[in-house]
């Protein structure tokens, strides 16, 4: 599931795209949205808040003749496991003219023209990969994600925003925000509203829940995921299981300041490291990922555990009725031992 950073730089690219434009057609394909048209309205701001993406649109053109729906909307949606939002320079804009009549008075190669004809994609380009972001959008686009798990298109005058296999497309009046979509969330670790103070005292109040369960609730805080999950508690060499109150408060202190500072260091990066220099090529971590390989620190091979996100507590037991959220992690034994 993509991580606060996923969707802080997934923010970035649209509103570069779409922030101050106004919208000349959208497509909703969902069924309670179906015949909802967006068309006349401006992007005031796409805005992160945790995992939660909102975008922001103005009141209706035409607001005093309508009856309902001309208040300022909030267009959300949730890339849970597979979701990304990705932005298509539409063909025949001035700029993409411009480029192609450039490429063509320079004498270039079609070989080159056609790369060089590509390279306005790059300028949105999407969390996921450059080849992806540079794919024109077509009857069925490649890497695995084609045209039938389109869920919204919001289209301007220069480029196609579209969105991918997101998430609870929802569309409410933006002053109903908090209300209806995210005033449950604790602090966003990546927003305006981050409070290690009020983080902390959200954590403290389930003192019997496992560390490694309370840090992926977004009540507590909004924004991290499995990736900073597993990494916060290595580097801190905290047992997952542990429960939060039998953590001092020095070290919950610190867990909790160190998941802020990762995602803030990650937040720009196209590639996510937590070994204290940026990666390329691949994501660089600790122990993320890493079952069954030495322990970076101490040699131990690390294990593979599960790990219940929906339990109440570490010592009550899994009910066999319930909806369960179970994530693998990486751990070391050593490190990560319950007297570590």
């Amino acid at each position: 599931m993509p991580e606060g950073d996923s969707v802080y730089r997934q923010c970035k690219m649209l509103r570069e795209a779409l922030k101050g434009q106004v919208l000349e057609s959208s497509d909703l394909r969902v069924p309670t949205l179906a015949t909802t048209d967006l068309s006349g309205r401006t992007v005031v701001d796409v805005v992160p808040r945790g995992k939660h993406i909102l975008i922001r649109l103005s009141a209706a053109p035409n607001a005093a003749e309508l009856k309902a729906g001309a208040e300022p909307l909030t267009l959300h949606s949730h890339l849970m496991m597979d979701g990304t939002w990705r932005v298509f320079e539409r063909a025949g804009t001035s700029r993409d003219r411009g480029e192609r009549a450039a490429s063509a008075s320079s004498g270039t190669s079609p070989a080159v023209r056609g790369r060089r004809g590509r390279q306005p994609y790059r300028r949105y380009a999407s969390v996921r990969s450059r080849a992806e972001a540079r794919t024109p959008l077509s009857a069925d686009v490649s890497i695995g994600q084609g045209s039938h798990t389109i869920r919204a298109i919001l289209r301007t005058a220069t480029v196609d925003a579209i969105g991918f296999d997101v998430k609870d497309v929802r569309l409410v009046p933006t002053r109903l925000e908090d209300q209806e979509l995210v005033g449950y969330l604790g602090p966003d670790i990546l927003g305006p509203d981050w409070d290690v103070d009020e983080a902390l005292r959200r954590l403290r109040a389930q003192p019997d829940r496992a560390i490694g369960t309370a840090l992926m609730d977004q009540r507590n805080l909004a924004g991290i995921g499995n990736v900073y999950r597993v990494e916060v508690l290595f580097m801190t060499r905290t047992n997952p299981w542990a429960p939060v109150g039998s953590i001092p408060d020095a070290k919950l202190t610190e867990i909790v300041k160190l998941a802020h500072k990762l995602l803030n260091l990650n937040r720009d990066r196209p590639l996510r490291s937590t070994v204290g220099h940026p990666a390329t090529g691949r994501p660089l971590f600790w122990a993320y990922g890493h079952y069954d390989q030495p322990c970076r620190r101490c040699g131990t091979r690390l294990k593979r555990g599960e790990i219940d996100d929906a339990a109440p507590s570490i010592t009550e037991p899994r009910d066999p009725s319930a909806v369960q959220h179970v994530r693998q992690i990486a751990w070391c034994p050593r490190c990560q031992g319950a007297d570590s």
